[in-house]
Protein backbone atom coordinates (compact mmCIF):
# COMPACT_ATOMS: atom_id res chain seq x y z
CA UNK A 1 0.00 0.00 0.00
CA UNK A 2 1.00 3.46 -0.78
CA UNK A 3 2.04 5.87 1.28
CA UNK A 4 -0.83 8.54 1.34
CA UNK A 5 -0.32 12.15 2.26
CA UNK A 6 -2.24 14.21 5.10
CA UNK A 7 -4.99 16.61 4.47
CA UNK A 8 -2.89 19.57 6.18
CA UNK A 9 -0.12 19.26 3.64
CA UNK A 10 -2.55 18.81 0.77
CA UNK A 11 -3.92 22.19 1.67
CA UNK A 12 -1.01 23.65 2.13
CA UNK A 13 0.12 23.59 -1.23
CA UNK A 14 -1.28 26.37 -3.77
CA UNK A 15 -4.64 25.79 -4.55
CA UNK A 16 -3.38 26.02 -8.87
CA UNK A 17 -1.06 22.69 -7.99
CA UNK A 18 -3.12 21.11 -5.85
CA UNK A 19 -6.12 21.30 -9.32
CA UNK A 20 -3.27 20.64 -11.24
CA UNK A 21 -2.31 17.48 -9.33
CA UNK A 22 -5.73 16.27 -9.11
CA UNK A 23 -5.77 16.64 -12.86
CA UNK A 24 -2.89 14.75 -13.73
CA UNK A 25 -3.11 11.57 -11.27
CA UNK A 26 -7.32 11.07 -11.95
CA UNK A 27 -7.54 11.95 -8.09
CA UNK A 28 -11.23 12.27 -6.83
CA UNK A 29 -12.92 14.90 -4.67
CA UNK A 30 -15.91 13.33 -2.12
CA UNK A 31 -15.50 15.06 0.67
CA UNK A 32 -16.47 18.68 1.32
CA UNK A 33 -14.52 21.51 2.12
CA UNK A 34 -14.30 22.97 5.55
CA UNK A 35 -12.92 25.90 6.59
CA UNK A 36 -12.93 27.39 9.89
CA UNK A 37 -11.68 31.16 11.09
CA UNK A 38 -10.84 31.24 7.33
CA UNK A 39 -8.69 28.90 7.30
CA UNK A 40 -9.18 26.05 4.90
CA UNK A 41 -9.25 22.56 6.97
CA UNK A 42 -10.13 20.25 3.71
CA UNK A 43 -10.85 21.04 0.17
CA UNK A 44 -12.79 17.93 -0.13
CA UNK A 45 -10.06 15.43 -0.36
CA UNK A 46 -10.58 12.94 1.39
CA UNK A 47 -7.60 9.77 2.50
CA UNK A 48 -9.60 7.47 0.09
CA UNK A 49 -9.20 9.81 -2.38
CA UNK A 50 -5.78 9.80 -2.37
CA UNK A 51 -5.53 5.83 -2.96
CA UNK A 52 -5.75 7.21 -6.66
CA UNK A 53 -2.13 8.61 -5.99
CA UNK A 54 0.14 5.94 -6.49
CA UNK A 55 3.99 5.53 -6.79
CA UNK A 56 3.17 3.83 -9.58
CA UNK A 57 1.24 6.46 -11.42
CA UNK A 58 4.16 9.57 -10.27
CA UNK A 59 7.03 7.14 -11.87
CA UNK A 60 5.36 7.21 -14.69
CA UNK A 61 4.44 10.55 -14.77
CA UNK A 62 8.42 12.06 -13.74
CA UNK A 63 9.71 8.92 -15.87
CA UNK A 64 11.45 8.08 -12.45
CA UNK A 65 12.45 4.65 -10.98
CA UNK A 66 12.42 5.81 -7.51
CA UNK A 67 10.28 4.04 -5.53
CA UNK A 68 10.19 6.62 -2.67
CA UNK A 69 6.42 7.60 -2.51
CA UNK A 70 7.33 11.04 -0.60
CA UNK A 71 10.08 11.73 -2.79
CA UNK A 72 8.40 11.17 -5.67
CA UNK A 73 5.44 13.40 -4.38
CA UNK A 74 7.98 15.96 -3.58
CA UNK A 75 9.47 15.98 -7.24
CA UNK A 76 5.87 16.10 -8.99
CA UNK A 77 4.96 19.02 -6.53
CA UNK A 78 8.16 20.95 -7.78
CA UNK A 79 7.54 20.40 -11.54
CA UNK A 80 3.55 20.85 -11.03
CA UNK A 81 4.46 24.51 -9.76
CA UNK A 82 7.00 25.20 -12.27
CA UNK A 83 4.65 24.40 -14.94
CA UNK A 84 1.80 26.38 -13.30
CA UNK A 85 3.82 29.39 -12.35
CA UNK A 86 6.06 29.48 -14.79
CA UNK A 87 2.81 29.91 -17.51
CA UNK A 88 1.95 33.04 -16.01
CA UNK A 89 5.67 34.23 -15.46
CA UNK A 90 5.93 35.97 -19.34
CA UNK A 91 2.22 37.96 -18.57
CA UNK A 92 3.24 39.44 -15.44
CA UNK A 93 6.77 40.54 -16.45
CA UNK A 94 5.45 41.95 -19.59
CA UNK A 95 2.95 44.25 -16.93
CA UNK A 96 5.91 44.69 -14.74
CA UNK A 97 7.98 45.99 -18.11
CA UNK A 98 4.95 47.97 -18.73
CA UNK A 99 4.40 49.57 -14.98
CA UNK A 100 8.36 50.47 -15.40
CA UNK A 101 8.20 52.33 -18.30
CA UNK A 102 5.26 54.64 -17.30
CA UNK A 103 7.11 55.54 -14.14
CA UNK A 104 10.16 55.95 -16.45
CA UNK A 105 7.91 58.69 -18.63
CA UNK A 106 6.87 60.32 -15.39
CA UNK A 107 10.37 60.50 -14.21
CA UNK A 108 11.52 61.53 -17.43
CA UNK A 109 8.33 64.47 -17.45
CA UNK A 110 9.54 66.10 -14.46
Amino acid sequence: MNPIISIGMWVSLPVEVRYRIRAIFDIPKSGITEVHDAQVISDGTTHEDFKSLTTEKMQAYLNSDSTDFHKLFDTVIAKVSDEVFKRTAPAVQEEVKEVAKEIKKKITKK
